[in-house]
């Protein structure tokens, strides 16, 4: 699979209802009209749609991209803001912008041609070799390394202009998300482990170093690797922002074991005050409260959050249940 698109997270839903599908047949005017350089090539709804934006395949080295909702077109005008910029500084590929398309009679908002980026996303970290894992983490470390050196060109930093991701891993909103999680997962965790946990873990240092870029979702649907575990590509920079380079790291409980954290700590040269700062993001909005709103619908994510908070709180010495 290849430009795969991240299932929306539970505490950031953007826009209004969702309208049906665009056919292909309507992805082909759209090129007609505006790119009719690729309107002879054939369309596919991709399997890799997901809840921020429909994705066409087209042909086989090009997607298009076309936000769900008016909440979702700022997402994608980022990726044609950030994207071309990025790419001649990041080791792994990331999408190209090939062409953005203009609001019309035929579809109300913008939408963009990239290119295709082969791979595929990682399984459960169980399925990935000592091998795999350690290929998989120390390339994703040198990415995300790399991603965080990059100069943000004077761009402000903070949850104002990013939204919460770029802002700070505990505050009295996070706390509500977890007191509401404890509850709502009270069938599946302790709710009495669940607090404790996050009492231990919500004691973060501050922030190390300077705001940097950073994605803001690295999760298993954005990261691509080859079959021997190296990492192949990174997709989906709507959410990019300037902010805490933490965020970036939340998903290490996700992706691999404890072996292969280390090593992509060590490659992304991840400090104590960092490493602390993504465990507590881990374990409330992306962990809990995701699981808490997608478990009777997207059960192969929800498995791999549980996997996710479980570790995250074991370290802090607190099993769930």
């Amino acid at each position: 699979m290849a430009e795969s698109e991240s299932e929306s997270e539970s505490e950031s839903e953007s826009g209004t209802e969702v309208a049906p599908s665009p056919s292909p047949s309507l992805v082909t005017s759209l090129l007609r009209e505006q790119v009719p350089e690729f309107a002879h090539l054939p369309v596919r709804l991709s399997a890799t749609s997901g809840s921020s934006n429909w994705v066409f395949r087209l042909g086989d080295d090009l997607a298009v991209r076309m936000p769900r909702t008016d909440g979702y077109t700022p997402d994608l005008l980022n990726e044609v803001r950030w994207l071309p910029r990025l790419a001649s500084q990041l080791p792994v590929p990331v999408p190209a912008i090939v062409a953005v398309g203009q609001p019309s009679e035929l579809f109300a908002r913008p939408w963009t041609v990239v290119s295709w980026v082969p791979g595929n996303t990682p399984g459960l970290p169980e399925t990935l070799d000592s091998d795999q894992q350690d290929r998989f983490a120390r390339s994703l470390g040198e990415f995300l390394n790399a991603l965080h050196a990059i100069d943000p060109e004077g761009a402000p930093s903070g949850s104002e202009h990013w939204g919460y991701r770029c802002g700070e891993p505990v505050t009295d909103t996070i706390d509500g998300w977890a007191e509401e999680a404890a509850y709502e997962l009270a069938d599946l965790f302790d709710p009495a482990a669940v607090r404790e946990a996050w009492r231990r873990l919500r004691d973060v240092p501050s922030a190390s170093q300077p705001p940097s870029l950073v994605h803001c979702d690295v999760s298993a649907e954005n990261v691509l690797i080859h079959p021997d575990g190296q990492l192949a590509g990174v997709i989906d920079f709507g959410g990019l922002g300037v902010g805490d380079r933490s965020i970036d790291f939340l998903y290490a409980w996700s992706l691999v074991d404890a072996p292969a954290r280390a090593v992509l700590r060590a490659a992304a040269g991840v400090d104590h005050a960092t490493w602390a700062r993504a465990r507590a993001w881990a374990f409330v909005g992306p962990g809990l409260l995701t699981i808490a709103d997608y478990r009777d619908t997207m059960p192969a994510r929800t498995t791999r959050l549980i996997g996710m908070v479980e570790a995250v709180a074991a370290e802090v010495g607190m099993p769930l249940r």
